[in-house]
This record gives C-alpha cells, sequence and structure tokens, in this order.
C-alpha cells in the first residue's frame, strides 16, 4: 500500500512537470539502440508517399489559428509513439532527433513549420472548424479540398507533414534536429512571439512554408493590424423608409500579402463604395469577410432608404454593378451582386453613424497602395479589409497594412484610422499585431549551402524571390540574431479560399530537396 502511493505521488508529480510552460518531455528509451537503422544508399531518397500519408491526418486534426490545442497533442503523441523527445512551450511544440551515427557532430538544423491554418468555408456549406478537420481529395495532380468546400490547409500543413515525416524516417542521414511548429502564425505570429527566449539551439533554420517551389525567399513584407470599433445607437426606424438586402459573392479573394497584386475585389470594399454615395442612408445589420490577412469574397447588408428615393437607390445600384463586373471581369468572373426589397427593420443604426462607417469605409485604400520600384510585380504597401461584424452594439472593421518599409507601413495605418476617428461619432481604433520586414543577407553561408545544394541535385539553379506575405523568421531573427535563415516549400496555390491546392509533383520535389539539406550538412560549419 505505501510502495502504491509512493508510485500515484511520483507520477502526479511528473504530470504536473511535463505539462508547465516549457519544461522537456519524453518518452525515455536508450540512445543508442542495439541495431540501429541503417541510412539510404547515397543515390537513394525515400519515398515521399508518407509525406502525403501524413498529410492526409494532419487535415484530419482541426487547427483554426488561435484554436490549435488538439494540434498539439496530435504533434505530442507522434513524438512519444516514436520515442522522441519534445517540448511544449505553451502552445508551441519542439520535437528533437538524434544525429544518425554517420551524422554525429554536424551542425544543428531547427526545422520550423506552423500548426495553424486559416479556415474559410463555401457560402453555405456547414462545418465546424473547432471540432472537424478538412476532408482532402488527391487527384494525382493537386491535392484540395473534397468539393472545393473548405480552405486545404496547405499552408502550413503540408510543411508539417514533410517534417513529421523526417521525424518518421529510420534511413535518412541526417544531424541533430529540433522540430518547431508555431501556433498562430497566420493572423498574429503569436507562437513565435512568445517563444521562451533562449529555447532554440540550432544555428541554421529551415523554415518550410514558401508556397512556390523551385524558389528561396529573400524577403518578405512587414505589416500592422488595425482595428475599428463603433458602439452604435440604434434609433427606431423612421415609418416612411424602405429597406434593401445587398449582397455581393463570388469573388476569388485569396491571401492578402500574395493574391493582392491580382488587382482583384474585396467583397467589403465594393458595398462600402456605394453606399458611401447614398444620402439619407439608415444601417441595419453587415457582415462580411473573415480574416483580416484574406481578402474578403462575401459581405451582406441591409440597409434602409427614404420610400421617396427608391427608384434612385435601385438605378444607382444597377448602373454600380454593370461597372465593377466590367471592371474586374478577368479577375472576378463569378462576381455576384444582388439586391432585394426587405421587411423593413423597426430599427436601425442613426444616419450620422451610418455615414460615418462608409466613409470610413470608402476613405480607406483596398489593395496595392504604392508599387515597389526595384522588385518586378510586387507592391511596396498594400491594405485590405479583412473582416466586417455588426453584433450586440458593436461594429468593428478588420484592416491588415503591409510594406517593406515600417514607416510607410505607419502612415497608411494612420491614414485608414483618421478616416474613422475623423468623423467624430464615436469610432475608435487600435494597432496591433505589428510584425517587421524580412531582409536575409543573400551571401550567407546556410543561403549559400542551399543553393548550391538545390543546383547539385535538380541540375539548374534555385530562384531567388521577395513577397508581399509576411513570415515568422522576421521574429526569429530579432530574438535570434546569430541565426541564418532559408525558406522553400511546395506550390501552393490560392491559400486562404475554398480553391487551395498543393501540386502533388511539388511536393515530391520539395522533399527530396529538404532530403539532400539534411544529408549533406557536413558542409555547414558548426
Amino acid at each position: 500500500m505505501k510502495s502504491l502511493t509512493f508510485i500515484t505521488i511520483f507520477m502526479a508529480m511528473l504530470v504536473a512537470v511535463c505539462t508547465s510552460k516549457s519544461v522537456k518531455c519524453f518518452v525515455k528509451g536508450p540512445k543508442k539502440p542495439s541495431k540501429l537503422p541503417v541510412p539510404a544508399e547515397e543515390s537513394e531518397i525515400p519515398d515521399y508517399e508518407n509525406v502525403l500519408r501524413i498529410f492526409k491526418k494532419v487535415n484530419g486534426v482541426p487547427r483554426p489559428s488561435q484554436h490549435e490545442e488538439k494540434m498539439g497533442y496530435f504533434l505530442v503523441d507522434f513524438a512519444k509513439e516514436r520515442g522522441l523527445e519534445y517540448v511544449m512551450d505553451g502552445k508551441n511544440v519542439i520535437i528533437y532527433k538524434d544525429a544518425t551515427p554517420d551524422m554525429e557532430g554536424t551542425p544543428m538544423l531547427t526545422l520550423q513549420t506552423h500548426q495553424d491554418m486559416i479556415c474559410v468555408a463555401k457560402d453555405g456549406y456547414e462545418i465546424d472548424f473547432l471540432e472537424q478537420g478538412v476532408e482532402s481529395y488527391n487527384d494525382g495532380t493537386y491535392i484540395r479540398s473534397k468539393d472545393n468546400n473548405t480552405s486545404l490547409g496547405a499552408d502550413d500543413g503540408i510543411g508539417v507533414s514533410i517534417v513529421l515525416a523526417i521525424l518518421d524516417s529510420k534511413t535518412i542521414s541526417h544531424g541533430p534536429l529540433e522540430c518547431l511548429f508555431t501556433w498562430d502564425e497566420e493572423l498574429e505570429f503569436s507562437g513565435a512571439i512568445a517563444l521562451t527566449p533562449g529555447i532554440l539551439k540550432g544555428k541554421y533554420m529551415v523554415n518550410i512554408d514558401w508556397e512556390t517551389d523551385g524558389e528561396l525567399c529573400i524577403g518578405t513584407a512587414g505589416g500592422l493590424d488595425v482595428a475599428a470599433n463603433l458602439a452604435y445607437n440604434i434609433t427606431e426606424t423612421p415609418s416612411d423608409y424602405a429597406a434593401y438586402n445587398l449582397s455581393v459573392s463570388g469573388l476569388t479573394g485569396g491571401h492578402s500579402g500574395v493574391a493582392i497584386v491580382n488587382g482583384g475585389s474585396n467583397a467589403i470594399k465594393l458595398l462600402g463604395d456605394f453606399l458611401a454615395t447614398i444620402s439619407d442612408l439608415r444601417l441595419a445589420a453587415i457582415e462580411g469577410g473573415t480574416f483580416p490577412n484574406v481578402i474578403a469574397i462575401s459581405s451582406k447588408a441591409t440597409v434602409l432608404v427614404p420610400e421617396t428615393q427608391k427608384a434612385e437607390f435601385e438605378t444607382k445600384w444597377k448602373k454600380y454593378v454593370a461597372e465593377v463586373k466590367e471592371k474586374y471581369a478577368a479577375v472576378d468572373p463569378d462576381m455576384e451582386l444582388t439586391i432585394a426589397e426587405a421587411k423593413t427593420p423597426k430599427e436601425s443604426m442613426t444616419e450620422a453613424q451610418t455615414k460615418a462607417v462608409f466613409a470610413g469605409l470608402a476613405n480607406a485604400a483596398q489593395g496595392v497602395t504604392e508599387w515597389s520600384e526595384t522588385v518586378k510585380d510586387i507592391f511596396e504597401t498594400s491594405n485590405n479589409v479583412g473582416s466586417i461584424t455588426m453584433k450586440d452594439g458593436t461594429l468593428n472593421i478588420e484592416y491588415l497594412v503591409r510594406g517593406f518599409n515600417n514607416d510607410n507601413i505607419a502612415k497608411l495605418a494612420d491614414n485608414v484610422i483618421e478616416g474613422f476617428e475623423g468623423s467624430k461619432v464615436g469610432f475608435t481604433t487600435r494597432k496591433y499585431g505589428a510584425f517587421s520586414p524580412w531582409n536575409p543577407p543573400l551571401d550567407s553561408p546556410l543561403m549559400n549551402y542551399a543553393r548550391n545544394i538545390y543546383q547539385e541535385h535538380f541540375g539548374k539553379p534555385i530562384s531567388l524571390r521577395k513577397v508581399g506575405g509576411g513570415l515568422e523568421l522576421s521574429e526569429f531573427a530579432v530574438a535570434y540574431p546569430d541565426m541564418q535563415f532559408i525558406s522553400y516549400g511546395p506550390t501552393v496555390n490560392d491559400p486562404h479560399t475554398i480553391n487551395e491546392t498543393v501540386e502533388v509533383k511539388t511536393v515530391k520535389s520539395t522533399w527530396e530537396y529538404t532530403v539532400e539539406l539534411l544529408r549533406n550538412v557536413k558542409q555547414l560549419k558548426n
């Protein structure tokens, strides 16, 4: 009885320690098993099919940004099942793997990906992303969500799967590995920011969160979120007002750091620009978009106009629809704008506050505000209105400003803010989630090594490209100034949309590239 009590107490203490914020928790096993796996021959690369199998499992785990708990448990179980040491640092997970016998004494590599995904669904498709994973379909050329019902989560589930396949392999030669899986990359870089200082031990970080095969990232934009909030006043709707339901849908949308250069429209902006031209308007309801880093593909509003202005209102709407459909025909061919009379609600927002809402939306630029003078087809600054909600007495509008210069980002954010606060009807604003541009040196030992390995294996040079999206490397570069970084990955098309796909053949080439980087790491200095 005494020994049983001792064991119970000991196990309780062990559980308490292993669930604390930053403690290494691992399944204990022999450091050097009696029969070590034999590395693959130098010319042989293990098949990439295991990446695809793991990706299907990863997609079965619910992991919306800021709700990655289930994914964290999945990663921990993955490590336990393979006897690998791991750390739970808040919601970040780090899994370690010792060097293979032929690679002892080589530099540690830090493989980095993020757990979360942007969850969007087709209009009318019901799914609880907190409880349900993504059903995916592989047609041999592309992997996509089943029937394009939801986003796929290849950003960055495919990167996670490549790293897990490395950890799962018994044949790949590699030095010591620490594999970092961060949380909330998509919205606020929360995991990268909250990472315990000094917890990473590697000198070289390999980020697999890039979205074009055959490229190394050589720079990303910084950004700043802006929120405008209004505690609005509800008054009785005048008896001589008529109500209309307006909607915009079917837009192409996409990642606000990537697809924004395509010149497509934004559903919230389209409604805002039109309604800003209407006098004596009252707002009863409005919603649209999903997240600040996603170009809004749909929005809808219930508005009220005086009965005497109905004909004029309908005529203006019809003319506006024709104009925007023509303007965006090439990028948004499936755009739909509808109008329908509705039952007049008893209450609505005051005219003054309604006017201020749409004046603010119209004032804030959407899309590229300045093009880069040095890099083709990339912005210098851009802005995206990602969501608008009106609920429980508060109207909320969310923006994400991006750019390659922090001063220019701040100026554009201030312009957005002035458009709302300047109305003097009660808007409050805040800036949050700031992240800096990342501009790595092009001649670092790791960058040169990565370029050489690609040339040797594929017989052609790897491309170098800057992009308007953000990577967590901007945060790691500040926290670890002596660390060197590269970023690459398979081709992911239309991320953050229901049309998201990952190209299967590029998963294979990215896998091969990763294996080559690992087993030639002796070329890097400790």
